[in-house]
């Protein structure tokens, strides 16, 4: 997909995110999430620690890079739900995940101590040198493009083919997630707000076509790991399904 001048830089993104995961035929991982069993939820617990990270490390080249305080505020705003008090958690968010997986069946220690897939590990290594390498605004882009997944927005975005966001009550009312693994993807309706805004800040300071196509260009580059990410959820779970066998 070429940008659109028609269409906003962010609503660009969202349908890049649609056209790659929430289309008619999703990748098995993006599936795997919304058919959950309990090895299912144990993977995606232990590969998202792995992302959960670099995350910090990531968003913390976007505050060394850039100039401007309202994206230092906003990243710092972010970084403080994430690790110190998310408003739909008792703490942070990365406690909740934790939770979440010793509930399932894991303990702290393979969690906070495990490596990650290889296919995982991959995408790990791309995301440090986008920080390492890229612009911080194509940086932001990236980082907060994996949030996007999550966008509650996505569903009114052409193609979007899935019959729930992964963060709607009425899905997970009923799945098979336990109770803290319901509540962590609860939480993950908040990446509607920071996907968004992260977002409208880079179209602030990338307003020109020519730096819009460059954000776009790294953009895509994030969802090729996220589409790692989601493979090593799957290699997680053939893993896992001897020790938690569907019931």
């Amino acid at each position: 997909m070429t940008h659109d001048a028609a269409v906003s830089l962010p609503d660009t993104m969202r349908r890049i995110v649609v056209e790659r995961f929430f289309g008619p035929d999703p990748p098995e991982g993006m599936r795997r999430i919304f058919h959950p069993d309990r090895a299912t939820q144990a993977a995606l617990i232990r590969e998202h620690w792995q992302f959960l990270q670099g995350f910090p490390r990531w968003v913390g080249s976007v505050i060394a890079g850039t100039p401007h305080l309202d994206v230092i505020e906003f990243e710092v705003d972010n970084l403080h739900g994430e690790l110190i008090h998310d408003p739909m958690a008792d703490r942070g968010h990365y406690s909740l995940v934790v939770e979440a997986g010793v509930e399932a069946g894991l303990t702290r220690e393979e969690i906070l101590q495990g490596a990650p897939t290889p296919p995982m590990a991959r995408a790990l290594a791309d995301w440090y040198a986008i920080a390492r390498e890229r612009p911080w605004v194509e940086t932001m882009a990236a980082v907060h493009g994996t949030e996007m997944l999550a966008d509650q927005k996505l569903k009114r975005q052409p193609g979007f083919s899935l019959p729930h966001q992964m963060g709607d009550e009425a899905f997970l009312g009923r799945s098979a997630y336990t109770p803290k693994g319901r509540r962590f993807l609860a939480t993950t309706r908040a990446d509607t707000e920071h996907a968004g805004r992260a977002a409208d800040l880079v179209t602030k300071y990338a307003p020109e076509r020519s730096a819009q196509e460059a954000v776009l260009r790294t953009f895509r580059r994030s969802m090729d790991n996220m589409s790692l990410y989601l493979e090593g959820v799957v290699e997680r779970r053939t893993e896992y399904l001897t020790r938690f066998p569907p019931e």
